[in-house]
């Protein structure tokens, strides 16, 4: 009687077929786990990234809107909106001999249009404004001017440098007649943002301000409309009507550079400053 066969060494055909297919599995689940990481991590970058766009319209246009009157609307389109900035501001505190004397209260770097100034005034205690497009007075740091100033009764404190008072001239290259002391006065400059094809990602559009890209991407469709004192909603604004705006909106959809999240709707309105 002979002995039994021993079994050899080594894997028989069908355990090596259950091993290959459990081992499949295992690299199918693991590529399916940093696949979906993967597009998680896409998908959250983008949801931050349209959330930083977001922002960032409403640190940039929407501040600076949102400090303009009716009166400093200069294009109200679908497509851009062009507005007067202030750079600076002053109270005019004696004016004769065409030159005024102003002590200046506030000034802004509002980084505006290259070679875009004009002057505006408003008599003491009115909300009207007269503008001269164009025309920037020849003004100077002027100890006179300080004295007028503050004999006028201007920083009676005396706490502000002597930089803050200036005598200007050129008065009647513009505006007449010569604004009488209490006056309001302001220098003021020309800011856009337009919508725009971006020139980074196809397919989509940008912000720009003053011809430099501020934000983006948006998706193609971005617009702005602009509420009237009527109430009325319209997508653009005639010349004559541009006093009746009281409200700027942007509406769009933010999105990310991946491509991978939902868009941000944006619904910005942006009340103008009476």
């Amino acid at each position: 009687m002979s002995a039994p066969r021993r079994r050899q060494g080594g894997f028989t055909l069908a355990e090596m077929l259950v091993a290959l297919t459990a081992a499949g599995l295992l690299i199918a689940l693991l590529i399916g786990l940093l696949g979906s990481q993967s597009a998680f991590h896409l998908r959250n970058e983008d949801t931050i990234q349209a959330s930083q766009i977001t922002r960032a319209l409403s640190d940039g246009p929407g501040a600076e809107i949102r400090g303009a009157g009716p009166g400093d609307l200069l294009v109200a389109t679908h497509d851009t909106v062009s507005i007067r900035v202030d750079m600076l501001r002053a109270v005019v505190c004696r004016s004769g001999s065409g030159s005024i004397d102003l002590f200046v209260y506030d000034s802004i770097a509002a980084n505006p249009q290259p070679r875009w100034r004009g002057t505006a005034f408003s008599g003491p205690y009115s909300a009207t404004w007269a503008y001269a497009d164009g025309l920037t007075l020849v003004s100077g740091v002027s100890a006179a001017a300080e004295t007028a100033c503050r004999a006028a009764g201007a920083d009676r404190a005396n706490r502000m440098p002597t930089r803050w008072f200036r005598r200007a001239g050129g008065w009647g290259r513009g505006l007449a007649p010569m604004p009488v002391p209490g006056s309001l006065a302001r220098v003021y400059g020309r800011v856009t943002y337009a919508i725009h094809p971006s020139d980074s990602e196809p397919r989509t559009v940008s912000i720009r301000r003053n011809g430099q890209e501020f934000a983006s991407p948006l998706e193609p469709g971005a617009a702005f409309e602009y509420r009237l004192s009527s109430g009325a909603i319209q997508a653009d604004v005639a010349p004559g009507d541009l006093p009746r705006v009281r409200e700027v909106r942007l509406t769009g959809t933010a999105i990310g550079r991946n491509g991978r999240a939902v868009g941000r709707q944006v619904v910005y309105a942006i009340s103008l400053r009476n």
